[in-house]
């Protein structure tokens, strides 16, 4: 093996060390869950960096694209295409009825 390929470029180096962090849960009760969750979200950062910061731990992930995710399997299609009077096939149409709904959802909630 060369000098050149014993020498790892810096992002490898960088996810070697978050390979070697730990996952640790907390079996809390779920009011102390909501109000973490709750605080994250308005601070625009994930339930894991709240806690980093309720702990005084360096944060250091910052939100490259704000997205709402969720899994949708085939039958899903299915029924949201019948409730929008699409085809199970039509999945960006579909997409773009489902960000539609949760904008409504949002502002019906922010504007009574």
């Amino acid at each position: 093996m060369s000098e050149k390929t014993k020498i790892k470029p810096k992002r490898w180096t960088e996810s070697d060390q978050a390979i070697r962090a730990t996952q640790v849960a907390f079996d809390v009760e779920n009011e102390i869950i909501d109000t973490v969750k709750i605080q994250a979200c308005q601070k625009s950062v994930t339930p894991s960096d709240m806690i980093r910061l309720i702990l005084g731990l360096e944060v250091t992930a910052k939100r490259v694209r704000p997205r709402l995710t969720m899994s949708l399997k085939e039958q899903d299609y299915r029924d949201l295409a019948r409730k929008y009077g699409l085809k199970p096939s039509e999945r960006l149409a579909i997409k773009a009825k489902i960000i539609e709904e949760i904008r409504d959802f949002a502002l019906k909630l922010r504007n009574p």
